[in-house]
């Protein structure tokens, strides 16, 4: 009877030790990894509703033109209590380049509101709501300001049929 519980220590052990050593070798790899790894680029997006800033939670898109593919972040309310004007910061997320994308914020508790990249700043009177497709390549940082409630939104997961131009 002691000798099983010798033996079971035993291979206790070695698969204890095995699998420590395979998690190792993983953070070891994954400790090469470069900050902004080839085949992603850093969005920025600032979200203005027309005061400056986001005062309602939102989700912003980002949605590549040909194949539909969509990435997102959540915007949280930016304004609490007795702030004036709304106080939301850009936010930065990651998309798959290369690629060509469309931006657009959609509010959370109401999704008839949106707002879409269009060149034209809030609360203006825009010649086009057209979206405007931006070039991403990979390890690149791009900004983009969001603030026209005119422009249409596509719907997510499918190439983008919305009026667009580069």
């Amino acid at each position: 009877m002691r000798n099983r519980f010798f033996l079971f220590c035993v291979l206790l052990s070695l698969l204890l030790f095995a699998a420590c050593s395979s998690i190792l070798a993983t953070q070891t790899s994954s400790a090469t990894i470069t900050a902004t790894p080839t085949g992603l680029a850093t969005i920025t997006a600032t979200v203005d509703m027309g005061a400056g800033g986001a005062g309602f939670a939102s989700i912003i898109y980002a949605q590549e033109v040909n194949t539909g593919k969509t990435f997102h972040i959540v915007m949280p309310a930016g304004s609490h209590g007795l702030v004036v004007l709304p106080t939301s910061p850009p936010l930065s997320f990651t998309v798959e380049a290369p690629g060509t994308y469309v931006f657009y914020a959609v509010l959370v508790n109401e999704d008839s509101y949106h707002f879409g990249a269009t060149g034209c700043k809030a609360a203006t009177d825009c010649p086009s709501s057209e979206l405007v497709a931006l070039d991403v390549l990979p390890g690149e940082v791009y900004s983009v300001y969001i603030g026209d409630a005119s422009a249409k939104v596509p719907p997510t997961g499918v190439p983008v049929a919305v009026p667009w131009h580069k």
